[in-house]
């Protein structure tokens, strides 16, 4: 499809679909011409990929195609997929597929006319086009053929080398030409971007062979690992080599270090550490994807009465905006959600951050440096700094002494809004960590004027059925005092999500303080008596009430609210 033709559908899409305003339109061509950018590409930039293609489609007189539909019109076969080259595939993110009479069918994210020659190319005229989201076409790409693949490689390298492959440096590059190492490596990481995964974990077994397993989710599942138990050390040199700092021939002392790769489209930071265990090194990457920053308020969950404390908050003039919880619970995500509707143009964002995840456009990001000795820059070093740099907000990545808290504190109450994250089981407790930390109790109730906490539960997919509850699981919430619908969401499993589910969503506890609850603080009650004094204040909602609405709306389901709310207390 040329961008002519894109062209006339997006004029569809704005004249009879409706979903874009004429004014978005014609800005959207005028790059695409001036630029020479694909327009579909830039249509990204203004709405959901789902919406997008399935106006497209419309458009077009297509069908706009869910590879992940329980009930699959189309099936993937290796063989038709090994007439293109698996490289090219991946680059124009098409899947080949079969229909039920055995003619070929071509799953395309962007249909664009170098795609569709390529492919003409390859399977002549007689091919249909369906439309289909990026991420699921490489999700099955990365799927089928891959781990044969590798298996195979190292089975036919190892006969080229025979028996004795001892080396006293196990590094990828002692094999000439095209390492299967390597090779594994390389579509680990770009099966774990298509499954989004947010981690890999390498780990050895006793008899040294490796396990991988990938954090979907919030959860790890263990892969395929076609490798030997004598090229196992190579495997882990080929991940450390991948950075500038790391050794990868010495296992024997911690390291971590990071590198760039390029998958699904896109480009994505890893960090990599490892640690020196008794049957090999454990190494842990974690997968920083831009599109995560990109995520809006709206698409995480939050509830309306939260969405408008937390857009009521970030659009005051200063003031404090705490998200606290544990590692991995989306704190940093909900942060830079804030950040991405606060106007960098006409206010001066500043950032101080330990590393810097993600960058963003317009904003002054700060990176902590931990290695410079005396001069090394610390969050409150930082802070002291970009207070002389006349900023309107100020995030703080987290708050860990009592030198950043207090510093932070000043800042929120002369005039400045600051964003920033705290290790705190609760919205209340935030009160109580602030003042263990040294920071005054006055200072601590007048500054804050958002505290929250978060949490993340899976999302249910598609495939979900609607049943009366678990009666054992009922009456555990019941226990902790929330009341539970007769019907609720019953994960089922297929392959498009994870044992009944795909995404998460954020679990969000908050409340305004008002006048009295700020006088219980400021005279250093205990934590119950606090907690009693925000639910007084008439706007607060639990983590538990929170995971409930979601239970209620089908969006997760009970044994997702027990697996990660069970532990929390609730008064």
């Amino acid at each position: 499809m040329m961008n002519s033709d894109c062209e006339r559908a997006l004029a569809a899409l704005t004249l009879e679909q409706k979903i874009l305003p004429p004014a978005v339109t014609k800005k959207i061509i005028e790059r695409s011409r001036a630029e020479k950018a694909n327009t579909v590409d830039l249509l990204f930039e203004h709405l959901k990929e789902e919406d997008i293609l399935t106006a497209i489609a419309k458009g077009m007189g297509i069908q706009f195609y869910n590879l992940f539909s329980t009930v699959q019109e189309y099936r993937v076969d290796n063989a038709v997929i090994a007439r293109a080259d698996m490289k090219l595939l991946r680059q124009y993110s098409a899947l080949p597929m079969l229909n039920k009479s055995g003619g070929i069918v071509v799953a395309v994210a962007n249909p664009d006319i170098d795609v569709v020659d390529y492919l003409r190319a390859r399977y002549l005229d007689g091919f249909g086009l369906v439309l289909a989201q990026k991420s699921q076409i490489q999700n099955k790409l990365a799927y089928f053929g891959l781990d044969n693949n590798a298996a195979n490689a190292f089975k036919d390298e190892s006969n080229q080398l025979g028996q004795n492959s001892n080396s006293s440096l196990p590094l990828p590059d002692r094999v000439a030409g095209r390492s299967p190492v390597l090779d594994w490596v390389d579509s680990s990481l770009s099966r774990a971007v298509a499954e989004n995964a947010s981690d890999l974990h390498v780990t050895f077994n006793p008899d040294k062979t490796l396990n991988l397993r990938f954090r979907v989710d919030g959860v790890l599942r263990k892969q395929q690992v076609p490798v030997p138990a004598d090229r196992s050390l190579e495997v882990i040199g080929a991940l450390l080599a991948k950075t500038e700092t790391m050794d990868p021939s010495n296992y024997r002392e911690p390291q971590d270090g990071t590198f760039t790769f390029f998958a699904a489209g896109r480009q994505i930071d890893a960090r990599v550490g490892m640690l020196p265990q008794i049957y090999g090194p454990n190494v842990v990457i974690r997968l920083l994807d831009s599109a995560a920053v990109k995520q809006r308020l709206d698409d995480m969950g939050f509830s309306p009465k939260a969405l408008g404390y937390l857009r009521t908050a970030t659009n005051m003039p200063a003031g404090t905006v705490v998200v606290s919880g544990p590692t991995g619970s989306g704190k940093s995500t909900t942060l830079y959600g804030l950040v991405r509707e606060i106007d960098s143009i006409t206010k001066n964002v500043l950032t101080v951050e330990d590393p810097v995840e993600y960058k963003l456009p317009n904003i002054g990001q700060t990176a902590i440096r931990h290695d410079l000795g005396d001069k090394s820059l610390t969050f409150a070093k930082a802070l002291r700094s970009i207070l002389r740099l006349d900023p309107d907000v100020i995030l703080v990545g987290e708050i860990r002494d009592a030198e950043t808290a207090r510093v932070a504190m000043d800042a929120s109450i002369t005039g400045h809004l600051v964003l920033s994250t705290v290790h705190a089981p609760n919205a209340v407790a935030v009160y109580a960590r602030l003042m263990e930390m040294g920071v005054p109790s006055y200072l601590v109730a007048e500054a804050i004027t958002l505290p929250t906490a978060q949490r993340l539960v899976r999302k249910v997919h598609e495939c979900v059925v609607i049943g009366p509850p678990d009666p054992h699981e009922a009456d555990t919430i019941r226990a902790m005092g929330a009341e539970v619908p007769e019907v609720v969401a019953i994960p089922q499993g297929c392959l498009g999500c994870t044992n009944g589910y795909r995404g998460r969503l954020a679990v969000f506890e908050v409340f305004v303080p008002d006048r009295a609850f700020r006088s219980t603080v400021a005279r250093k009650a205990d934590i119950g008596e606090m907690q009693q004094a925000a639910i007084a204040t008439g706007t607060y909602q639990s983590l538990l009430d929170d995971g409930m609405r979601l239970v209620k709306e089908g969006k997760t389901s009970l044994a997702e609210v027990l697996r990660v709310l069970a532990t929390e207390e609730r008064n």
